[in-house]
């Protein structure tokens, strides 16, 4: 049995998910130097504006499809007349399909944004934690350092606790990456190294 066709709902979810895939490596750091990643694609994400409207509103359409687009997706519809102006009844409905598409999908991207930022929330809180004890296990350490009660294993300790302080930042930005892509149902794009912790497990 042949595969039945995508409606237009479901084609603007995808590209929604496609469009933070494409974003993710922006949207996590937001995430990591704002605490939360901003949905205003066309200001705050370089190349945002250009890409979604290249990609999800500059599309041409029958009649018939965008009839049937606009009924599907009747609760984006765009309804600035002032877009078609002066353009025949057939090539307004038409534009008219085209933004209505693009105003969908930038919704749903609002949306996952939303879910991505919630969903980041654990993982943010679980490494500021982690990053706070290893500076305040660094800091007793360093006021050690030199004293008569400096030995070899806090010199090791403390070896350990910067590494550990280095390596914080790369492992944060991995697990909010992995956060970003499953909130969309994506695996991480590239290969990954030792299994990192994450805070569904």
């Amino acid at each position: 049995m042949p595969e039945q066709e995508k409606t237009y709902r479901q084609q603007a979810d995808d590209d929604a998910k496609d469009m933070v895939e494409h974003f993710t490596d922006q949207i996590v750091e937001k995430l990591i130097e704002e605490g939360e990643a901003s949905d205003d694609l066309n200001n705050d994400y370089s190349g945002g504006d250009s890409y979604h409207h290249e990609t999800h509103v500059d599309r041409s359409y029958s009649l018939l499809e965008a009839a049937t687009l606009l009924d599907e997706l009747d609760d984006f519809e765009e309804t600035d007349s002032g877009l078609w102006e002066g353009q025949s009844p057939r090539d307004a409905i038409a534009t008219q399909a085209a933004f209505t598409y693009g105003h969908a999908v930038y919704s749903m991207w609002n949306d996952y944004i939303e879910k991505i930022n919630d969903d980041a929330k654990e993982t943010l809180d679980y490494f500021a934690e982690k990053n706070e004890e290893l500076e305040t296990r660094i800091s007793q350490l360093e006021g050690d350092e030199g004293t008569e009660d400096w030995t070899e294993e806090k010199a090791r300790a403390l070896r350990a606790a910067q590494s550990g302080l280095d390596q914080l930042g790369h492992r944060l930005k991995k697990a909010l990456e992995r956060t970003v892509l499953a909130t969309v149902g994506m695996e991480p794009r590239r290969p990954q190294g030792p299994r990192e912790w994450s805070p569904r497990e």
